[in-house]
């Protein structure tokens, strides 16, 4: 099999089990019996856990984003996309099955791990630029300026999907999206 493939599955493998039952009750154990992989082939990949997970972050940062250019692209308007930010973010959430979001629930369990820490405020800090730059090219009826708007919108994004999965519903993204039109 191809180097490739085996990492590929390795990665695969942790990453579902990261993110349904959590980076600290999967084993090592549990994911080279998966992955039906030899222990020395997840060591030659991954050093350690720790780097399985980072490269799980940072593999689940280049898709979130790629999947989100893809869900926008239809679009030409800078406010109807805002608005679609928060379609892309309600599917997920559905489609997750209200899990809640990968970089939230690894904060949750690694908050002292200082490379994980990182990964998580690029994630985040990138999809606050990504409003950002949407909201500078909109004609905005709002009061506030562009870094408020952009505050309040990432806000009610982030805070609907957290609520989201503390309830298992959409109910909350989707009443945070309807207080983003009255911004917009």
């Amino acid at each position: 099999m191809r180097e490739s493939a085996v990492k590929d599955r390795i990665l695969g493998t942790a990453s579902r089990l990261f993110y349904d039952q959590g980076y600290h009750v999967t084993g090592i154990n549990q994911i080279i019996e998966e992955a039906d992989i030899a222990r020395a082939s997840l060591y030659n990949h991954f050093p350690s856990k720790t780097d399985l997970l980072l490269a799980y972050l940072d593999q689940t940062h280049k898709e979130w984003f790629m999947a989100l250019d893809a869900y926008l692209f239809p679009l030409a308007e800078p406010r109807d996309k805002i608005l679609a930010l928060f379609d892309y973010r309600i599917q997920r959430q559905r489609r997750l099955k209200y899990k809640g979001c990968h970089f939230n629930k690894i904060t949750a369990e690694t908050c002292e791990d200082e490379q994980v820490f990182r990964r998580v405020k690029m994630h985040k800090e990138r999809f606050r630029q990504y409003i950002r730059d949407l909201v500078a090219q909109t004609q905005h009826h709002s009061s506030l300026d562009d870094e408020m708007l952009t505050d309040a919108l990432f806000l009610l994004l982030e805070g609907g999907i957290a609520v989201g999965a503390m309830f298992r519903s959409s109910d909350d993204a989707e009443k945070a999206k309807l207080i983003a039109e009255f911004f917009l």
